[in-house]
């Protein structure tokens, strides 16, 4: 398959481009805001806010009535008294905004969600809880057959790619663990841990899918020093956004890292195809029931996940938030990964089934 490296450059350019913009938001500097949350701050005794009330008469917001912080926000999801007043002059302007006909606005890079069930972000939070379930489904099935692998008596070095999609389940599981809580609760600790667990996501990634490319289990001296480096990679990646915080450095590492898998599947779906191709019967009493099947499920499957993941990818660019249903394009990014998922682990245990067969029949 020929891969346009012009479109992949383009895609690149405009993520970044477009992350560029996310990251400056209008609602930030309307005087309206800025006005509100003095008023709310003053009014509520706000500790350690700086309110400068030399007119106080030309604030439109003092006599505004801003609600007491509920005890369990408070108390166990750390919304102290100014990131209240925030949140509700986020409402109050956004609701005059619609009011007025005006253009919602974000604030602090985000769009104006309400606080549904203690949480910031409705349907993040609830697609994110949604993704990790094909992780813990996968974790346990490719446990169960790495176990019984071993009992089997099959070369053990096999196995060590079926351990590199373990490890990619178990940072799944984090990440998308990380990214619930932050979508429950935007902090900035809860921020970056959804940001470290995401770049270890796609680096596990990558190292499965060229390890087993590769075929790094034949050489364990060579894999092991290629996962050391993959570990190296992602301890300077965690050191630079130690050192200095940058989304726009951040947004290139994964991207770059993910561009690199799709590569690295697609190469994989080539490979398996020209196999097949010479391979015009089955062997090893193999479970599918025909050739055609092996190469849907072998060669078909990969490219259709890296083109359905690449069209999701694109809902990043062009965001737009319904207020009325308090959804915008990154949960709905959330939801389309779901599937993909589960059909990510279905063609990792249907492929290395293609390795045992070859292992029967050689």
């Amino acid at each position: 398959m020929k891969i346009n490296t012009r479109q992949w450059n383009l895609l690149l350019l405009y993520i970044l481009i477009g992350a560029s913009f996310t990251l400056a938001s209008p609602g930030d500097n309307l005087d309206e805001f800025i006005d509100c949350y003095d008023a709310c701050n003053y009014q509520r005794h706000c500790p350690d806010s700086e309110v400068d009330w030399y007119n106080p008469d030309e604030n439109v917001f003092v006599k505004e009535k801003f609600a007491q912080t509920p005890t369990v926000l408070s108390k166990f999801l750390f919304w102290n008294c100014k990131a209240d007043c925030d949140y509700q002059c986020q409402q109050i302007i956004t609701h005059i905004r619609i009011i007025q006909d005006e253009e919602i606005y974000q604030f602090h890079g985000k769009w104006p969600f309400l606080r549904l069930f203690t949480m910031q972000e409705l349907f993040s939070t609830i697609f994110s809880i949604g993704n990790f379930f094909p992780h813990y489904y996968s974790y346990i099935k490719i446990s169960k057959k790495i176990e019984m692998i071993k009992r089997s008596g099959i070369n053990v070095a096999k196995s060590k790619i079926l351990q590199n999609y373990l490890y990619v389940a178990i940072a799944g599981m984090c990440a998308w663990t990380a990214s619930t809580i932050f979508h429950w609760r935007d902090l900035l600790i809860t921020e970056k841990f959804d940001y470290f667990f995401a770049g270890m996501t796609v680096l596990m990634g990558f190292h499965a899918i060229f390890a087993r490319l590769t075929h790094l289990d034949k050489y364990p001296k060579l894999g092991k020093y290629f996962s050391g480096s993959v570990v190296f990679i992602f301890s300077l990646h965690l050191l630079r956004l130690y050192i200095d915080w940058s989304y726009t450095y951040n947004m290139r590492f994964n991207i770059f890292f993910g561009i690199m898998q799709y590569l690295l599947l697609l190469t994989l779906a080539l490979q398996n195809y020209l196999y097949l191709k010479r391979e015009r019967h089955l062997v090893g009493g193999s479970k599918y029931m025909s050739q055609s099947k092996l190469i849907f499920k072998l060669c078909v499957v990969p490219v259709l996940l890296v083109v359905g993941t690449s069209m999701a990818m694109s809902l990043e660019l062009f965001d737009f938030f319904l207020y009325d249903y308090q959804i915008d394009a990154h949960a709905i990014w959330h939801l389309c990964t779901i599937w993909p998922s589960w059909i990510l682990y279905s063609f990792f245990t249907d492929d290395y089934d293609l390795i045992l067969t070859k292992q029967i029949k050689d």
